[in-house]
């Protein structure tokens, strides 16, 4: 039977003829959001840009492949360059001028290069635990920070069933989107650094009903198709940058982020206590208190 589409509000035409799907929320300054995975839609930062739909006019738009929008016609449209390129041209379809760019975990990568790329595209960048390619730390800072945010929660019923799944995820090549989604599923409550609070409980809950992914640019990605290391394009990059990184994050936390932060000139780091890979989600009073407070100073 396989997985129900959830969709965006709109679609439109790219000038080489591509669907793109997406949808507006909120009013204020233009902010094009970057989902991450690679391969997961859009319609999960609806929470995300909730937050700052006061302030900021945002844009979900579904990358290469995902939901309604149109696959790329070669592999090559599923790189970082094919990202960028494929974003860049929604937003000067939608008119919206120079925009804040904001990007969550693999949406990270690519925001950064998009705003090093095309520095007249955006006028502001945030990176949301982040990371700057597989190679940008070594992996035994990875190792510890990983192991410092999995020691609050290991004794948990459910975390041995995580990591296995975890581990899994890591070379999904040749599952289904449906198989896939069943599994990663699983692996949720790693992403929180409390997991079983009211708050990240609702959002699991969520993420687990609208959890989808093109499986095609996910297995292209897992297979080291692309080249990833973005740290050499971080001095190109001259708009307001703020990055923030859960402490608690076990994938994209501290130790990925600093590095982004001091290879941006002027970039402001803020490391939000006690949350994981989704600060947005487990503190999002101070997330946003975070934010605007940037966005008011740049």
């Amino acid at each position: 039977m396989g997985l129900p589409h959830i969709e965006l509000a709109q679609t439109l035409e790219l000038p080489d003829g591509r669907t793109a799907e997406f949808e507006t929320r909120g009013v204020g300054e233009p902010l094009l959001w970057i989902e991450g995975g690679p391969g997961f839609p859009a319609h999960l930062a609806r929470p995300d840009v909730d937050l700052l739909a006061d302030r900021f006019q945002c844009h979900l738009v579904n990358a290469p492949g995902c939901g309604r929008t149109n696959p790329p016609t070669e592999s090559s449209g599923y790189s970082l360059q094919g990202h960028v390129a494929f974003f860049d041209d929604v937003r000067a379809t939608l008119s919206l001028g120079a925009v804040t760019v904001m990007g969550h975990s693999w949406g990270g990568l690519v925001a950064a290069a998009f705003a090093a790329m095309r520095p007249d595209s955006v006028s502001s960048l945030v990176i949301i635990d982040g990371y700057a390619g597989e190679r940008s730390i070594p992996e035994e800072l990875a190792a510890a920070e990983r192991d410092r945010a999995f020691a609050r929660v290991r004794s948990r019923p459910w975390f041995d069933t995580a990591l296995s799944a975890l581990e899994r995820t890591f070379d999904s090549r040749g599952m289904t989107e449906e198989e896939f989604v069943r599994m990663f599923n699983d692996c949720w409550p790693l992403y929180f650094a409390d997991p079983d609070s009211e708050r990240s409980v609702g959002h699991i809950a969520r993420l687990r009903r609208e959890l989808r992914m093109n499986k095609e640019v996910s297995d292209l990605w897992d297979a080291g198709t692309f080249e990833d290391d973005v740290m050499p394009l971080l001095d190109r990059i001259s708009s307001p940058t703020l990055i923030v990184a859960g402490e608690l994050d076990f994938i994209c936390g501290p130790v990925w982020n600093r590095p982004i932060a001091d290879g941006i000139r002027g970039a402001r780091y803020v490391e939000i206590p006690d949350v994981g890979h989704l600060p947005q989600y487990e503190d999002p009073q101070r997330f946003r208190r975070e934010l605007i407070s940037w966005a008011d100073g740049r």
